[in-house]
């Protein structure tokens, strides 16, 4: 299914957590242990009696639930509950979403209603201070010709003023959805300070990431673009425009390596199309990707189930989206995830240090 619905909360977790505390107390209080007993001396003054056919009962409640695939579901549930609340802490992420002022009441505050309020810190990268929806003016010009000279603008602003506070930083559009719970669980095999950067791979203009499926960009990269890449006019000009590729190009130029984002099962994370347009043709766009779209008779199998971000999404897509994830629950299942991501097919870029964590 396109939604693996992993934040089902609620279907077991009253029954795990009251037959988990139910267990303990059962298994390892003295008082219970033996069927044969039928008084149990807790206290000298207060005697406590136990029927044999409740201690029968509790050992069979005990069996049911420990040969039972619904609790062991939902104790994994608790696991990557607790796992994500960590990631929000250890993986922060800074997004950044460029727009015009005329968009800022249009767009900009449905992001922020939608998968932007799940980001560490979200800004507007405009030319006019909001602070009703966090937008800063970085100095750039607008329009579509200016984007790359936004973009250049957007993260030397970063790296002055929030280098050391986040790991990471997400550029999407405004009409990108973007599930920031995966974008940690993917970003979690690996090291802020190692030089790449992951997003949509295009294998035209020497290879980048597209801009509208979202691009992300570790410390390190940040540091090398704008130390090593902006001052240089030969590897990294300022006259052109088309930010996503010319990001590429200045990145490569300073040894940042593009990182598979597909899954272990060659599924895609990144999408620069709409859900419906890459369900109905995984085809579109083959012409450009660098990794062909997963197709193996199921209209699914494009996806990955820890899917990151789609493209070319309406206002009532990204609230659609939002409910669909987050709100909708599916009776009696739960689709339990590996806490430990594995790593993408090619590891091609994947840095040393990345590889010799994963493999000790």
């Amino acid at each position: 299914m396109m939604f693996r619905l992993m934040l089902i909360r609620c279907l077991t977790l009253p029954l795990a957590i009251t037959t988990t505390a139910l267990l303990f107390h059962y298994t390892f209080t003295p008082y219970y242990r033996s069927q044969s007993e039928t008084t149990v001396e807790v206290q000298p003054e207060n005697l406590v009696s136990v029927n044999v056919v409740q201690v029968e009962e509790l050992h069979r409640v005990k069996k049911e639930t420990e040969d039972s695939q619904d609790l062991e579901a939902a104790i994994q549930l608790l696991k990557e509950q607790r796992e994500a609340k960590a990631l929000y802490e250890e993986v922060r992420v800074l997004c950044w979403v460029p727009v015009s002022p005329g968009l800022h009441n249009k767009t900009a505050v449905h992001v922020k209603a939608t998968w932007g309020k799940r980001c560490n810190k979200l800004l507007f990268i405009s030319t006019k201070d909001d602070a009703s929806i966090s937008a800063v003016d970085v100095g750039s010009e607008e329009g579509f010709k200016a984007l790359w000279n936004k973009t250049r603008s957007a993260l030397k602003y970063f790296y002055a003023n929030f280098f050391n506070d986040y790991e990471w930083f997400l550029k999407a559009d405004d009409n990108t959805y973007v599930v920031l719970e995966n974008l940690r669980y993917m970003l979690r095999a690996y090291d802020t300070n190692d030089p790449v950067y992951f997003g949509h791979h295009y294998k035209s203009k020497g290879g980048y990431n597209s801009g509208g499926a979202g691009y992300v960009l570790g410390r390190e990269t940040l540091r090398r673009f704008v130390e090593k890449a902006l001052p240089n006019e030969a590897i990294c000009t300022s006259r052109r425009y088309g930010e996503d590729f010319q990001l590429g190009r200045c990145l490569q130029a300073v040894g940042v390596a593009i990182v598979d984002t597909r899954d272990h099962l060659k599924q895609g994370r990144f999408f620069q199309q709409h859900v419906r347009e890459i369900l109905q043709n995984p085809n579109i766009h083959s012409h450009l990707v660098y990794y062909p779209v997963k197709k193996d008779g199921t209209p699914d199998s494009c996806c990955s189930d820890t899917v990151i971000s789609f493209h070319q999404m309406s206002i009532a897509d990204l609230y659609m989206l939002d409910y669909l994830i987050y709100k909708v629950r599916v009776f009696g299942y739960i689709q339990p995830l590996l806490l430990r991501v594995p790593l993408p097919p090619d590891l091609q870029g994947v840095p040393n240090r990345t590889l010799q964590k994963y493999f000790l």
